[in-house]
């Protein structure tokens, strides 16, 4: 397997010595540089050219989601997992509009870190397991309200497409879904396209952001204490 090529983005030197120090032997990750500024981050990507950035999520200076859009700008192909003191749902989700594939917390287990950076280079979200599953929840009681009311999924998406779009935001792949679901990978792929489709997504990313950011209106418009609950451990999702 060629090897995935990373950059740290932290201010602070310890978070970014413990990174390196926990990854550098895991193979096939590589540690290519680290940055302790956005300035010096975009400085150092024509250089290094990574395949993954870890941006802390509170980097001074800049928005974060301006601070993605810029790393994504000039290095369009390179994945960037934000990482989080804490879960923060809506950033989480503002993260994901601005192009990040992955949102994790600091006090993630490191076969998981390492299991989302290599998840993200092959078309896979990564997302806090705690904000993932109660905004899936969110957003699979407004499928049920929506389907109840006017037997249409929300998006129009059929009650097989919502159920796809709903194992794409877990983090699953294309063959674990055709595996869960007693499908084939292709039957499970033309699904994708017309989720994509039906919803204005370009990617998968685009398209777990859509569950996420609908469940998240669902959880905000809901009366007070009926969100779902969970507890998480900061893996990747």
């Amino acid at each position: 397997m060629d090897k995935l090529r990373v950059l740290i983005v932290d201010d602070t030197t310890l978070v970014r010595q413990g990174v390196r120090f926990l990854l550098e032997q895991r193979e096939p990750i590589h540690l290519v540089g680290e940055a302790a500024t956005v300035q010096d981050a975009l400085e150092l990507l024509d250089a290094v050219v990574p395949d993954v950035i870890l941006l802390d999520q509170d980097m001074p200076g800049l928005d974060l989601t301006e601070t993605i859009r810029l790393l994504k700008a000039r290095l369009p192909r390179c994945e960037v997992i934000v990482l989080a003191e804490w879960p923060d749902e809506q950033r989480a989700l503002d993260a994901l509009e601005a192009g990040a594939t992955g949102y994790v917390l600091k006090d993630i287990h490191i076969d998981n870190l390492a299991r989302a950076i290599e998840g993200v280079t092959t078309g896979r979200t990564m997302i806090n397991p705690r904000i993932a599953r109660q905004l899936v929840e969110r957003f699979r009681a407004l499928v049920r309200e929506r389907q109840d009311k006017d037997g249409v999924g929300v998006g129009g998406l059929t009650a097989r497409e919502m159920e796809i779009l709903l194992q794409m935001a877990k983090g699953a792949t294309d063959r674990e879904i055709a595996s869960k679901m007693f499908l084939s990978a292709t039957t499970v792929k033309s699904h994708i396209r017309s989720i994509f489709r039906k919803i204005g997504a370009r990617n998968r990313t685009q398209a777990v952001a859509f569950v996420l950011r609908n469940g998240w209106s669902a959880r905000t418009s809901a009366p007070t204490g009926s969100a779902t609950s969970g507890e998480g451990n900061g893996e990747a999702g």
